[in-house]
């Protein structure tokens, strides 16, 4: 009895959980510090478990999340405030309401982005959230595929239309009848491509590499375009009659384009003032028109008639090597002198009465606005300025300020 006492004396705790019949056998027993220890790891650990749960329950755009305790993050000074949300209309096939959106910039929403996260307490747990901006949506600013229909109103030009939806004028003259070439009206329905190119109707079946070829482009330019539905095409694949397609990046024939002409009366003597296009650096303002004189004499020697007249093609093109005289086809004034924006390089233009003349893509200029020149006069000298394909003298005739056909007036 005295050896027994004498044993729970000396280590008292350790009998006792020896003798504890849920401890396992042989188990050793831990000390109370890293007991301790281990219900802290424990408590760690079930609390980083909740945390990552709470990330799969981040509260959709319409949800309410009620916040805890923890601290809400002020917004940063430096951003601007979230744009107003822009309503997206719905379709009735589609039954759906109006979804609200918001066009901000790439930089904004790159910033709105890399805002600190902050912890909201839900139902079902915690979530994370950037809960200082309302949501909003990446619109980017994406090129028009389609093409699409204008119709011309009053004062509209050429190169108003071109202007207004960012293209050539030439991409409006390639993708309509050539008619509509200096006879623009109110009223028409023009073609109006998404970029710079060419639609073409289809008139008879043919490659799509051969339609390639007439604008000098790849084929698969125009087989990549989305809107012309041509995904799983080749070259070799046939495009049938009435079809409508776009080529990206086509050009086709030169078009000249007709400038704006402004007229007064005359006095009693038959004399008025006459301007072209008037507004361009070139122009030189309300001239006075005494009328034309003399005989039609050809502008140009030692030529090569290289394109005569058509519905969109103004004049004639006489090839010859820059520097070449060009001659005053007329008696007549200058009223027009220096570069101009219709495609004709430096260009001169002359007044005879109802008549004009013009003379484009120069190398050089020798006379000056309102001066008077005699039939035969040097005015310039033929070179490749402007939408041009080689060294030629662009070459016109109007009447009462409609093109005319020169080979009409004089041989070639």
């Amino acid at each position: 009895m005295s050896d027994e006492l004498e044993y729970l004396e000396q280590e008292p705790a350790d009998h006792l959980a020896d003798t504890n019949p849920m401890r396992p056998i042989g188990a050793e027993r831990l000390p109370a510090w890293r007991r301790l220890v281990g219900l802290f790891s424990l408590l760690a650990a079930v609390g980083l478990t909740l945390a990552t749960i709470g990330l799969l329950f981040v509260p959709q755009a319409d949800d309410t999340p009620r916040v805890g305790t923890a601290p809400t993050a002020a917004p940063p000074t430096a951003l601007p405030p979230t744009p107003e949300p822009v309503a997206v209309e719905s379709t009735p096939e589609q039954g759906a309401q109006p979804v609200a959106a918001s066009v901000i910039s790439p930089e904004l929403g790159a910033a709105l982005l890399n805002q600190p996260l902050q912890f909201v307490s839900l139902d079902s747990g915690f979530a994370v959230t950037r809960n200082e901006f309302k949501p909003f949506t990446f619109v980017p600013d994406r090129p028009r595929s389609e093409i699409i229909e204008y119709e011309v109103v009053s004062g509209d030009t050429m190169f108003s239309i071109a202007e207004r939806f960012g293209i050539k004028p030439e991409s409006i003259g390639w993708s309509n009848p050539r008619s509509i070439i200096g006879n623009l009206r109110p009223g028409m329905v023009l073609t109006i491509p998404p970029v710079d190119g060419a639609v073409e109707l289809i008139a008879n079946d043919r490659t799509i590499a051969n339609l390639a070829t007439g604008y000098g482009v790849d084929p698969y330019a125009i087989i990549d375009w989305e809107s012309n539905g041509l995904y799983g095409a080749s070259p070799d694949t046939m495009l049938l009659s009435g079809m409508r397609v776009f080529v990206p990046g086509g050009t086709a024939e030169q078009i000249s384009w007709t400038p704006r002409v402004e007229r007064t009366s005359g006095n009693s003597g038959g004399v008025g003032t006459i301007s072209v296009a008037p507004g361009e650096p070139g122009s030189c303002g309300q001239v006075a028109n005494p009328g034309g004189f003399g005989a039609w004499a050809r502008p140009i020697g030692g030529y090569t008639f290289v394109q005569g007249f058509s519905a969109w093609h103004a004049g004639v093109d006489l090839a010859a090597p820059v520097g070449t005289p060009v001659y005053s086809a007329l008696g007549g004034v200058v009223i027009f002198r220096g570069w101009n924006s219709f495609g004709y390089g430096y260009l001169v233009v002359l007044a005879h009465g109802p008549f004009t003349t013009v003379y484009g893509h120069l190398s050089d200029i020798s006379v000056g606005c309102g001066q008077s020149v005699s039939p035969g006069q040097v005015i310039g000298a033929s070179g490749n300025s402007g939408n041009s394909s080689g060294p030629h003298l662009h070459f016109e005739i109007r009447y009462n300020d409609v093109v005319q056909d020169p080979t009409t007036v004089m041989a070639f």
